[in-house]
C-alpha cells in the first residue's frame, strides 16, 4: 500500500526516486519534514494550553518554536544529502530493514547537526553584517582616512626608493 501511495502522490514521482540512494534521500527528507510537523503541532498544543509557562515561567516555548523555523530548512536539506550519501556508500542489493534503521538514525542525527550548523551560519552572517555596520559608523571616520594615509605613504616611500631621492 505504501508503495502505491508513494508512487501515486509522493516522492515516487520525483526524478531519480527509483534509484536506491536518491529514493532513500527523499525518504529521509520526508521523515525530516514529518519530524518538523510533529514538533510544531506539539509546541502549538503546548502554547494553546498554557502548559509550559507554569513550568518554565515564560516565553521559552515561543522561543523554541520560532527557533525551529530556522532549523527546518537546513535539517531537511541535510537529511536528503546525508541520506543519499549513506545509502550510496552502503552497497547491498537485498533490502535490509535493520541496516535501513541504522542508516536512518545516523541520517537523523546528522540532520540535527546540519540544522545547527545552518543556523550558526545564518547568525554568523547577521552578526558579521551588524559588526561591519557598527564599525563603519563608529570607527570609519578614523580608519578610512588612516588607511588612505597609509596607502599614500607606502606609494610615496616606494617612489622615493625607486628614484633614489
Amino acid at each position: 500500500m505504501s508503495d502505491s501511495i508513494c508512487r501515486r502522490f509522493g516522492p515516487g514521482r520525483l526524478p531519480y526516486a527509483s534509484r536506491r540512494d536518491v529514493g532513500a534521500g527523499i525518504a529521509m527528507a520526508a521523515t525530516g519534514v514529518l519530524a518538523i510537523a510533529i514538533w510544531f503541532v506539539a509546541t502549538g498544543l503546548l502554547l494553546v494550553t498554557d502548559a509550559v509557562p507554569a513550568l518554565t515561567g515564560g516565553g521559552d516555548l515561543e522561543f523554541a518554536a520560532a527557533f525551529g523555523l530556522l532549523f527546518a530548512p537546513f535539517g531537511v536539506v541535510t537529511s536528503f544529502v546525508v541520506g543519499t550519501l549513506c545509502w550510496r556508500t552502503v552497497d547491498t542489493d537485498a533490502p535490509n530493514p535493520t541496516l535501513g534503521a541504522l542508516l536512518g538514525a545516523c541520517t537523523a542525527a546528522t540532520g540535527m547537526v546540519g540544522g545547527s550548523l545552518g543556523v550558526s551560519l545564518v547568525f554568523t552572517v547577521v552578526v558579521s553584517v551588524s559588526a561591519l555596520l557598527f564599525s563603519a559608523v563608529f570607527a570609519g571616520w578614523l580608519i578610512v582616512p588612516l588607511g588612505a594615509f597609509g596607502g599614500w605613504y607606502h606609494e610615496r616611500a616606494r617612489a622615493t626608493a625607486t628614484d633614489g631621492t
